[in-house]
C-alpha cells in the first residue's frame, strides 16, 4: 500500500486569552471543542498547512491530533498570529 500524504488542510486557530502562547487549531469542517469558550479563547486566524504557519504549529502532528482528538494544541511565542509572527513550513 503506498504511503500517501493526506491532502493539505485549513485550520482555524484560537488563542487562549489569559494563557499567553497557548493555541488550539481545529481542522476546517470539524466541530469546535467545548473547552474553546468565548471570553476564554479568541479566534486568531485561519491557516493553511502549505502556507504561512504560526511558530510552533507543525503540520504532521496537527493532522494526527485532529484525527484522534478533534483539535491540536501548540505554543506560539507571539501575542498575535499575524503573518509577521509566522513562517513557511519546509
Amino acid at each position: 500500500m503506498p504511503n500517501r500524504r493526506p491532502s493539505s488542510s485549513f485550520y482555524r486557530v484560537f488563542q487562549r486569552r489569559h494563557g499567553p502562547g497557548m493555541c488550539c487549531a481545529v481542522r476546517q469542517g470539524m466541530l469546535i471543542p467545548d473547552f474553546l469558550r468565548p471570553g476564554e479563547w479568541d479566534f486568531g486566524a485561519t491557516v493553511h498547512e502549505n502556507g504561512s504557519l504560526p511558530f510552533g504549529f507543525q503540520p504532521a502532528p496537527a493532522r494526527e491530533a485532529t484525527a484522534a482528538f478533534g483539535y491540536y494544541l501548540f505554543h506560539h511565542p507571539c501575542e498575535t498570529l499575524s503573518p509577521t509572527c509566522s513562517r513557511r513550513w519546509t
